[in-house]
């Protein structure tokens, strides 16, 4: 006699059907065990990823409409450092172009990941000084911040792992309180073959000789908690010159680190570039001697790690020998084509600085752009 279920099946045909449904429910649950541990794992990533250190990449941005897009995709373009959440920061300070609303474009395509900081004061030193009660407000117990990155918005890094060798240039030697890059300029980088273009080469090909560690305002990192100790002051000055001094030391300039600046067009931008330059370096040697006088002095600290982490390159005596040592006469000529135009700028900012101090309302950014 045949046995027939209520469903109309013999029974074995049932065991069979059973075990294939035991067998697929197995695997659903084998599915979603493995989902809920993927998004588990998922889950966890985020988690880490909130608790990372945040690393600011800030520019200090005073009309920089020209350049300022593409100093940001040169941030945004980099591999980030484990562990790290890389952001750009644009302190827009006194602008009246087209900057902040170029910025606020990035910043929307990239949440998270760009920031702009408007101020109505103009100034390098009052962007950082903004800049640092902005990081001081974003630190928390889920995004410290150890180090800081500046750089000029006429720069872009050069190659993809700028961040990181930033990052482990800190972790090789914990003590560093600073990290100054090489900065390149672009002419090696395009078919310009105009004069200026050609004492660029020149120049720098002649410092890639000679040993020296500085830090460029054009691009450095910092600790953080070493930058609120600088105490910048709110002027117009070499800014750069001021932390190099306050860190004489303890820093190192790493020509592993690089970034590509914007040479002028021409002689006469050139000239203008020296000069403003020699107006902020007076400055700085006006707010030294200040500090000197009130306080005895201005490092931070008072004994180096070492000799190789000073502040300063080669000698006159060194440098005249290097340049007797260039081949050819076209390169010595340059060189001293860039020694005249220095020569040149100088004087042009004696003048400049001898108007300024007989008419107190003549605009310094008048003079400088």
């Amino acid at each position: 006699m045949r046995v027939f279920n209520c469903t109309g099946g013999n029974l074995n045909e049932v065991h069979r059907r059973n075990k294939d449904l035991k067998k697929y429910c197995y695997m659903d649950l084998l599915c979603l065990l493995a989902d809920g541990i993927k998004w588990r794992k998922i889950e966890m990533l985020v988690e880490e990823r909130e608790k990372s250190n945040l690393l600011p990449v800030a520019i200090m941005a005073h009309n920089e409409e020209k350049v300022i897009q593409r100093a940001v995709e040169s941030i945004l373009s980099q591999n980030i450092p484990i562990g790290y959440l890389a952001k750009a920061v644009v302190v827009a300070n006194g602008c009246s172009d087209r900057t902040e609303e170029i910025v606020k474009g990035v910043e929307k395509q990239n949440l998270n990941r760009v920031v702009l900081v408007s101020m109505a004061e103009k100034g390098k030193s009052r962007a950082i000084n903004r800049a640092i009660k902005f990081f001081d407000q974003t630190s928390n117990a889920d995004h410290k911040i150890p180090y800081v990155i500046f750089m000029d918005a006429d720069c872009e890094f050069l190659g993809k792992d700028v961040l990181i060798n930033f990052i482990k240039r800190f972790e090789q030697n914990p003590q560093l309180c600073a990290v100054g890059a090489d900065c390149v300029p672009d002419v090696f980088f395009n078919e310009r073959e105009d004069i200026t273009a050609e004492i660029y080469r020149a120049v720098y090909r002649l410092g890639e000789s000679v040993k020296v560690n500085s830090i460029s305002g054009m691009c450095y990192g910092i600790r953080f908690d070493i930058l609120k100790k600088i105490d910048l002051p709110d002027l117009q000055f070499a800014e750069d010159m001021f932390v190099s001094s306050r860190l004489d030391g303890w820093f190192y300039k790493d020509r592993n680190i690089q970034i590509v600046f914007k040479a002028p067009s021409d002689l006469r931008n050139e000239i203008k570039r020296r000069a403003r330059q020699e107006i902020s370096t007076q400055g700085y040697h006006i707010y030294y001697s200040y500090l000197k006088q009130k306080h005895g002095m201005v490092k931070l600290m008072e004994r180096p790690l070492s000799d190789d982490y000073r502040w300063g390159g080669s000698t006159d005596n060194h440098m005249i020998k290097v340049w007797l040592r260039l081949k050819g006469v076209r390169p010595k000529f340059l060189v001293m084509a860039y020694i005249c135009i220095t020569l040149w700028a100088k004087i042009k900012a004696y003048r400049t600085l001898k108007k300024m101090r007989e008419n107190d309302s003549f605009d310094y950014w008048q003079v400088m752009r």
